[in-house]
């Protein structure tokens, strides 16, 4: 008999950890700041759980229940003064991780979403902290649940990218003395040393504008938190593993040509194209030419050359389509009517008025009218990250990008890329 416990408990361990990424009935924890918390994700309902990305993943795969442990304020070395001083004790992530210590016994995963106010706020005390000290508590939070909860499956969620003075405030030292940047290094480096995956936005291509955030600065529209709800859904269904790191990190090369005609500039892409397939680095070929048998043209042009297999063309129509079709990288059928382009579920994705174009915002809501050079960058700002390198191909010419050179695109001829009838 004790033999045969024994057995049974081994296989309830690895069929445990076999599963992990399948959270039907399973129990969900999130710690967490206001981010995750709901703060201002509808203007004057602060906080407004039931419509956060995490609430909704774990509805879309089936869990048995997620309880929200993030609070507004608060991150690893600050809890939120007005609850600590009503309830007792520092909400502190290490003061939660102590409360919570029941529900996390009882957990099956644990979302892990801090460091906006680590980069952002000094101590309680007013003193400052380290990035070194933010990767020890890091570390030592990490160990204090898994102590808690050997078998319980952890996720390092990388929220956003914030933005102060409607610009990205990616370079920005805060009052720490660190950057954005380096805060958000720090986490990663811990989460990889700790062996926790990690679920970053930016490589779903969200987060990177300020028309993303409510209040332009850190906390998301209801949109947006659909959406990364909708991507956070696809990383556990994908063993906890991201676009990127399933088809490898790209060079996404911007390529403002008739892609379809021969040219000399065609030519220099795809030789560097093969040129990086030699040194082991992926491509993604980001293009603004609609044509409604586009699908084909690629398959055609494929079939042509011997370009890398490994190469990926991006269509920004395509992508406007169905952003989460190119989590597989699949190519949705459109089709054009008297209004602009319908995506295959029979939705109005794209408005077009006297050679104006215009994107949904909201359910009910469009942009402003954009010309065709004002719509191709205004796709690239929310397309491309800091996490991104970028090359340009345009006027014969092949050259290196900074996120912050978006500008120098020549949008000027991409009109002519578009053929409607």
């Amino acid at each position: 008999m004790e033999v045969r416990s024994k057995v049974k408990k081994i296989l309830g361990q690895w069929r445990h950890k076999k599963v992990q990424n399948d959270w039907t009935n399973k129990n969900i924890v999130v710690f967490g700041d206001s981010i995750v918390a709901g703060q201002e994700l509808v203007r004057e309902e602060t906080p407004y759980r039931d419509a956060v990305y995490a609430k909704l993943a774990s509805y879309y795969l089936n869990a048995h229940k997620l309880e929200n442990f993030a609070e507004t304020g608060t991150g690893q070395f600050k809890g939120q003064h007005h609850l600590d001083h009503l309830t007792g004790w520092t909400h502190s992530f290490e003061g939660s991780i102590q409360h919570y210590h029941q529900e996390i016994q009882q957990a099956d995963v644990v979302l892990i979403a801090y460091g906006n106010n680590d980069w952002k706020q000094p101590n309680p005390d007013g003193s400052l902290h380290t990035l070194d000290e933010v990767k020890v508590k890091l570390r030592e939070n990490i160990q204090r649940i898994r102590l808690i909860n050997h078998h319980v499956q952890l996720v390092g969620v990388l929220e956003t990218l914030a933005f102060r003075n409607h610009k990205p405030a990616w370079h920005l030292e805060g009052p720490n003395g660190f950057t954005y940047q380096e805060m958000l290094s720090a986490f990663i480096e811990v989460y990889q040393e700790c062996d926790v995956p990690i679920f970053d936005i930016r490589d779903y291509h969200l987060g990177n504008h300020m028309d993303e955030y409510v209040d332009d600065r850190d906390h998301f529209t209801l949109p947006v938190h659909k959406q990364i709800a909708k991507c956070l859904t696809d990383f556990v269904r994908h063993d906890y593993k991201s676009p990127v790191q399933h088809f490898g990190k790209t060079i996404k090369l911007i390529y403002t040509d008739h892609f379809f005609e021969d040219a000399e500039i065609r030519g220099k892409l795809f030789d560097y194209t093969l040129k990086m397939e030699i040194e082991g680095k992926n491509v993604e070929i980001l293009t603004f030419e609609y044509h409604a048998d586009f699908e084909q043209k690629l398959l055609d042009l494929l079939q042509n050359y011997s370009l890398p297999k490994n190469m990926i063309i991006t269509n920004i129509f395509q992508y406007y389509a169905e952003p989460l079709n190119y989590i597989g990288r699949n190519y949705v059928k459109l089709r054009i009517n008297d209004e602009g382009l319908i995506n295959q579920n029979d939705i109005l994705f794209l408005k077009i008025e006297d050679d104006k174009f215009m994107v949904p915002i909201s359910s009910k809501e469009w942009s402003k009218r954009l010309s065709m050079g004002e719509f191709a960058i205004n796709w690239l700002r929310h397309y491309l990250s800091y996490s991104d390198d970028i090359v340009l191909c345009q006027n014969d010419k092949i050259q290196f990008l900074k996120l912050e050179q978006l500008e120098e695109v020549d949008t000027s001829k991409l009109s002519k890329l578009i053929k409607l009838e």
